[in-house]
């Protein structure tokens, strides 16, 4: 075959490709797009809510920190933080987390559901009020994908946002508005993981990210054949003639 019918097997090649490629992933490419775009239209931290939630004081001890004393029960975790305004000593034993009074060791109560209300309005820092309150053991909504059980607390408020409070310690441990809600949809069309929508690492994102680069190149062909190489041989051509 002659050098000008490879190059016209070339195009037409580079042609079919870049317009059947293109077809198949062409509604990804504009997903992904949008989504790209939404997902830079809000800091992160309002999408989190955290204007909404106030946050805990630093810690700090005015007394002498004293060590509960926890029967040989097993220990496999100790944090000292802040609940609620009061410094709280957490600990995690293998099968429960417990809170305990630095200053005299005692246990503190697990918080029932009047604690849990009253520490989601402690933290809520808008004008709505409270909607519900539930106790979620199983089967939590797709906008919570922590540990359960779980505590949610709904507002009536402008942003919908739904409070998730730890069961042992009423800490906030999830907020959710109507915005992240959005935000976690457009994220989860952004990296193709459509359960966990953790995993930008999954065969699917692979596959588009692979066609939407032959996409690419193939359009690069294109322009060369039917932009630069016209102009290339048109330029050969008045050479030749002006010679």
């Amino acid at each position: 075959m002659s050098r000008g019918g490879l190059g016209r097997a070339a195009h037409k090649w580079s042609a079919k490709l870049h317009k059947w490629i293109a077809l198949i992933i062409g509604v990804q490419l504009f997903l992904w797009t949008a989504s790209g775009l939404f997902m830079t239209l809000w800091p992160i931290e309002t999408v989190r809510g955290e204007h909404l939630v106030a946050a805990e004081p630093p810690l700090r001890l005015d007394r002498p920190f004293v060590m509960p004393d926890f029967d040989r029960e097993p220990v496999t975790g100790l944090q000292l933080k802040m609940i609620g305004g009061r410094p709280v000593l957490v600990v995690e034993h293998p099968t429960r987390r417990m809170m305990h009074d630095p200053y005299s060791g005692a246990e503190i109560p697990r918080p029932d559901r009047a604690a849990i209300l009253r520490a989601a309005r402690a933290a809520y820092r808008g004008d709505g009020r409270v909607e519900a309150v539930r106790r979620i053991e199983s089967n939590p909504p797709s906008e919570y994908r922590g540990a359960l059980p779980i505590w949610q607390v709904r507002f009536d408020d402008a942003q919908a946002l739904r409070l998730y409070l730890d069961p042992a310690t009423a800490e906030v441990a999830a907020r959710r508005t109507r915005l992240w809600r959005v935000y976690d949809f457009m994220w989860m069309l952004h990296i193709m993981d459509y359960e966990a929508r953790e995993d930008f690492n999954n065969p699917f994102v692979r596959i588009a990210a692979s066609l939407g680069v032959t996409v690419a190149l193939s359009g690069f062909l294109l322009v060369f054949y039917r932009t630069l190489r016209p102009f290339l041989h048109r330029r050969r051509s008045l050479r030749a003639r002006t010679a």
